[in-house]
């Protein structure tokens, strides 16, 4: 199936990279969900539209598979977490951060309601589900088990177990101590099915934001009023999902059915809006600020991440900062009128 997507995205792309008006999407997931209302509410809406842009989505599954089809030209806009941006800027490749989608960290710990484990301290010796060996979280949980004073090599051991159900049933048959994955497929994993699980933070990690929207350095440079609008899209979609969440699940069900999980769109509604409540609380901890600026990266966060990365393990030299993030575009990002947005959603405009 994955050859067959990125062969797909492989011939869409070709348009992109030559007019840099039809982009190939490259998305980190199997299907969209609640932490993603955007691409479904910037379609529906027409915000790709009204910036000249069309948008072909790719569903690559994990970070790790949208840098390496960013590498080869297969997409020209992704999804990806710092970490897996890091270590492929270490390896040569030309890729660069462009606008800061998830603000804080959203990975998390999971266990069940009775465990002794409590710290990334109490995992030594112990098993840890992970999505996919090459996911964000699992890079993440090796540099946090270094940061706790473990051995990520000797004194955990990671086991791929995918998500949703599979993941859950691994940690209650005890074929792993315990999961890490984003709080938003936590949320996914639990919901409908009257399940616990206690959650804790890896410390050291309040400032590294997640998800970022990424393209390579030449391709921003080519197509920078694309890029640019792309992210303005993603903006104004972003002001339509925090106002009126559940006119967003109607149009990602619409836009992509295979988002929906089961027959019954009530339950499938209230997952989806599970999955949002926890991303919203992640970030904001609770209902969103009245206003903010959309895309933006701090400079001593990015800062932290390399020396994060590169002391805890998941690099090996020094990168310069600037190298692997761009502000350039924050302006055009946060030039539209969010009341107006705002306005349209709590009247339920598609």
């Amino acid at each position: 199936m994955l050859a067959i997507v990125v062969s797909a995205c492989g011939s869409a792309g070709q348009g992109g990279s030559g007019n840099g008006k039809t982009v190939t999407f490259g998305v980190s997931a199997t299907a969209p969900g609640g932490n993603m209302l955007q691409l479904g509410i910037a379609q529906v809406q027409n915000y790709f539209k009204e910036e000249g842009i069309t948008v072909e989505p790719v569903f690559l599954g994990t970070g790790g598979k949208v840098v390496q089809a960013l590498a080869s030209g297969k997409i020209q806009i992704g999804t990806s977490t710092p970490d897996l941006v890091l270590q492929a800027a270490e390896k040569g490749q030309d890729v660069k951060m462009f606008y800061n989608w998830t603000a804080k960290n959203v990975t998390q710990i999971g266990v069940l309601p009775d465990s002794d484990i409590r710290s990334m301290k109490d995992l030594k010796g112990k098993t840890l589900g992970v999505q996919d060996l090459s996911a964000g979280p699992a890079q993440l949980a090796k540099a946090a088990a270094a940061n706790a004073g473990l051995d990520p090599a000797t004194d955990l051991k990671l086991i791929a177990v995918g998500t949703g159900a599979p993941a859950l049933d691994a940690l209650q048959r005890h074929r792993v101590d315990a999961l890490t994955t984003y709080d938003t497929l936590f949320a996914a994993m639990t919901s409908g099915t009257g399940k616990k699980l206690r959650y804790f933070q890896p410390d050291g990690v309040e400032d590294l934001f997640a998800s970022s929207l990424i393209a390579s350095g030449s391709w921003l440079r080519d197509n920078a009023d694309t890029a640019a609008g792309f992210g303005l899209a993603w903006a104004k979609a972003s002001v339509y999902a925090d106002a009126n969440p559940e006119a967003g699940v109607r149009m990602m069900f619409d836009k992509y059915p295979n988002s929906k999980v089961g027959a019954d769109t009530g339950a499938a509604t209230k997952a989806a809006m599970a999955q949002f409540d926890a991303r919203r609380q992640s970030l904001y901890g609770g209902a969103p600020p009245a206003e903010q600026t959309w895309g933006e990266y701090p400079a001593d966060a990015v800062e932290h991440w390399v020396t994060y990365a590169r002391d805890y393990g998941l690099i090996h030299q020094d990168l310069d900062p600037d190298s692997v993030y761009t502000n350039e575009f924050v302006k055009k990002f946060n030039d539209f009128d969010a009341a107006k947005i705002k306005r349209d959603a709590s009247s339920g405009a598609s």
